[in-house]
């Protein structure tokens, strides 16, 4: 849906010094996509004469590949590739046949998951009750994009599985994992000229407990493969995430759930280096969940989630805490990032 109304562009009339802080608070944007108002993007000054700009998108009509797709677009000019609509009724009867599609699609996934999960899911320990008024910690930690490459190269590796790894470690550490770590891989979809809002798929790593202890990042690196070789080898299964909310609620609550998974580790990838002419000194990107309570938070997993960004001299990873009860709070979230990468002799310097 095009967007209607003014621009949704927020200025902060005064400069701001918690950099993260501001930007945590700019999530919670009142976001409606059926009227068209699903994005917002922010400035601010900062108090050492920098500035930082913020860009929310509502997932439902963009995933981290098409939001990096359209800042791209905006600086240099090039609108996105959408049709012009053909009058009322012409659109209409397309968007009819589209939903038609796409219900389709989804009722068929709904009836061969239901029919092909017949035992019960595992069931998992029960974590800790969470403190008073917890909130999903979220924090951004940056080092050199050179050191990063050098350490996973001495291990074994590649900057993705020492990302990975180091999620996962962090996650261990928490007491949110057990034997073999689940590691959930999102990848990419999009091609040139892509105008889709969602084309991110799901792959799913199983990181045995010692590998990851041993610091071991060939054999990180080759199950990562795997799982990526999985995916594509069951493109026909995969679950079509953006079709359930097509779906009757009553409906969703009977399909038996998605592979649970301790981590999330994205890897977003090379971010521009200039924006309006300007430098880009560091650059994070982060799914967050405005507003979400311990409860709700349990039923999205146990673990860390977090997303790995380079910006030419700088990697930025942001790093939250699905873990109600295990992970308090900022504090100890920064705490456990900042000591897993000194782990591997890497200094990360906290937003």
């Amino acid at each position: 849906m095009r967007a209607s109304g003014r621009t949704p562009l927020h200025v902060e009339p005064e400069p701001v010094t918690d950099v993260l802080g501001w930007l945590d608070g700019r999530v919670s944007a009142d976001f409606d996509p059926a009227a068209g108002r699903g994005w917002e993007l922010s400035f601010a000054r900062t108090t050492d004469g920098g500035a930082v700009l913020s860009l929310v998108a509502a997932h439902a009509i963009a995933d981290g590949a098409a939001l990096l797709d359209a800042v791209v677009r905006a600086d240099g000019g090039t609108p996105a590739p959408v049709a012009e609509r053909d009058g009322l009724i012409p659109t209409v009867l397309d968007d009819l046949a589209d939903g038609g599609r796409q219900l389709r699609t989804a009722v068929r996934w709904a009836i061969t998951r239901q029919r092909g999960e017949k035992s019960s899911p595992p069931t998992r320990p029960v974590p800790p009750q969470a403190p008073e008024g917890w909130r999903v910690p979220h924090v951004v930690v940056e080092c050199g994009s050179d050191e990063l490459a050098r350490t996973a190269a001495a291990h074994g590796g590649s900057v993705n599985s020492l990302f990975v790894a180091a999620l996962s470690r962090v996650a261990a550490a928490a007491g949110c994992a057990g034997d073999v770590l689940p590691a959930a891989l999102p990848v990419s979809g999009r091609e040139p000229g892509d105008a889709r809002a969602n084309s991110t798929r799901i792959a799913v790593a199983g990181l045995d407990r010692s590998v990851l202890e041993e610091q071991d990042l060939a054999e990180v690196k080759a199950e990562c493969k795997r799982a990526y070789q999985r995916l594509a080898a069951s493109s026909s299964a995969a679950q079509p995430l953006a079709l359930l909310q097509m779906l009757p609620d009553a409906v969703v609550r009977r399909l038996p759930p998605p592979p649970a998974a301790t981590v999330l580790a994205s890897n977003v990838g090379r971010l521009p280096g200039e924006l309006c002419g300007a430098p880009v000194r560091s650059a994070s990107a982060t799914a967050h969940y405005p507003g979400a309570g311990p409860e709700e938070v349990a039923t999205i997993g146990d673990g860390v989630t977090g997303w790995l960004s380079d910006s030419g001299e700088r990697s930025t990873i942001s790093v939250c805490g699905l873990a109600p009860g295990r992970i308090s709070g900022v504090e100890e979230l920064r705490e456990l990032v900042v000591a897993e990468f000194a782990s591997w002799g890497v200094v990360v310097r906290a937003w």
